[in-house]
């Protein structure tokens, strides 16, 4: 009220009738925008809790229940399954009938003592222990089979977890940004104001629109990787692509109870790709003793029976029966036996290997995460506790020390996007803990549940 006296004074009436109710208002604006934007995320949060966000856990289920992949999987394990059946029976029999010794000229059965009709069983046999190797190697592939599936269901679960995640971030920056941009939008449209009768510059009125726009980038931005993220998230839980995706849990830092020499033992007891590695190995020992085998000879017995008819002048013959033995000679070793057993030896060698690497990987892999993990809980408990309260001080202040004269405009356009710099690095470096996570849940073959998920 002190205003329209002063003024009044100077002898300039009409200013003070233009100034003044613009100048009230501004000072109301800005105080509006500070409340805005202090108190929404609270709101926000209210009104999200009302509308029941949808858990990660129904996007992973849907995931795993539709994914096609897995269903083939399955598929191979029953044949794999059927195979082991199969690998442990004997050969089919053979059954030979036939005529023997049957005179040319006369095509008579009677003439010669040896002609009669046969009738004759064989059946191969085996070295003992050959059947056994040959199941042991079908149920490891089996057992390897299943092994994979579990390895895709795990690293399934994660894709999934990290992309809700992703999408949880984004979102919460949108968030940021949105009403960051209608504090903006309200600040931009005052200094317009001000600067048309004659109380702002120029520059303010630039660098205001200037700001404004650097927003929208973002926005934009955003809501593209939005997009993305939810045609992402619908397609890997086999729902509509263009599906909207509803409110999604609020992520939150955490810190993971586990250290590096849990983590490995969860890996070793847990990892299926690990286990299937195992498998192989485990193969590779019933290669090598199946491959031994071949130094064994293999047998064939048979059996068979043959009626003659009675002489011409009518005696008759006695009906005969024939038995033997037949073994193959493994005698090429040089040629291939011993080639095929290094051949089995060399695989699981390879298995073995295989592990190794493995473990060496995760090992890597586990002290990275913890690191990664530990870096952005720590740095969003700084910003969380200490950086975005000091930066919505600093907004209040600058706000109120621009209303008084004390602070140029461009301190004020910093204190703004300082406040949503911060904001979105938070939300980003949460996220980032969660993607972190379910990267090492799947290194680890097991569900960590550090977030609270």
């Amino acid at each position: 009220m002190r205003e329209p006296t002063e003024t009044a004074a100077t002898g300039d009436s009409h200013t003070a009738e233009i100034c003044c109710p613009t100048w009230r208002g501004w000072v109301l604006s800005i105080l509006a925008a500070i409340v805005l934007w202090l108190f929404a995320l609270a709101v926000g949060t209210v009104a999200r809790a009302e509308e029941s966000p949808r858990p990660s856990g129904y996007y992973v289920d849907a995931a795993l229940a539709g994914n096609p992949s897995l269903d083939a999987m399955r598929e191979r394990i029953r044949m794999k399954e059927n195979a082991a059946i199969r690998a442990g029976a004997f050969d089919d029999p053979k059954l030979r009938v036939g005529v023997t010794n049957v005179p040319v000229r006369s095509w008579d059965f009677r003439d010669e003592d040896m002609t009669g009709k046969e009738i004759g069983l064989s059946q191969m046999f085996p070295w003992p222990g050959m059947r056994q190797t040959r199941t042991e190697m079908a149920l490891r592939e089996k057992e390897e089979a299943e092994f994979v599936l579990e390895e895709m269901r795990s690293m399934l679960r994660s894709e999934v977890k990290m992309t809700y995640a992703e999408l949880s971030a984004v979102r919460k920056q949108l968030e940021a940004v949105r009403r960051s941009q209608d504090i903006l939008k309200d600040i931009v449209g005052i200094t317009q104001e001000l600067y048309a009768v004659g109380k702002g510059s120029q520059p303010d009125v630039l660098r205001g629109q200037v700001e404004f726009g650097r927003m929208r980038e973002m926005l934009i931005g955003l809501e593209n990787r939005e997009r993305v993220l939810s045609v992402r998230l619908n397609t890997l839980a086999f729902l509509l692509p263009d599906r909207p995706v509803p409110p999604l849990e609020e992520l939150k830092e955490f810190a993971l109870p586990l250290g590096p020499k849990d983590l490995a033992a969860i890996y070793k007891a847990e990892r299926p790709a690990r286990k299937a590695a195992q498998a192989r190995v485990r193969r590779g020992d019933a290669s090598v003793e199946m491959a031994k085998h071949a130094e064994h000879p293999e047998f064939e017995v048979s059996f068979s029976y043959m009626q003659r008819d009675a002489m011409p002048d009518g005696t008759k013959r006695s009906d005969m029966f024939s038995s033997m033995v037949m073994v193959n000679l493994p005698i090429w070793r040089k040629e291939k036996i011993d080639p095929g057993i290094r051949e089995m030896k060399a695989e699981k060698r390879m298995a073995v290997r295989e592990v190794e690497s493995l473990d060496l990987e995760t090992s890597n892999l586990i002290g990275r995460s913890l690191s990664t993990l530990e870096s952005r809980r720590q740095a969003a408990v700084l910003y969380r506790t200490t950086l975005i309260p000091q930066a919505e001080q600093s907004f209040q202040a600058t706000a109120e020390s621009y209303r008084v004269g004390k602070t140029d405009f461009p301190m004020l356009m910093d204190a703004v996007m300082a406040v949503l710099s911060f904001r979105r690095e938070y939300a980003a470096m949460v996220g980032d803990m969660h993607m972190e996570e379910a990267r090492l849940e799947s290194a680890v073959g097991k569900e960590l549940d550090g977030g609270g998920r």
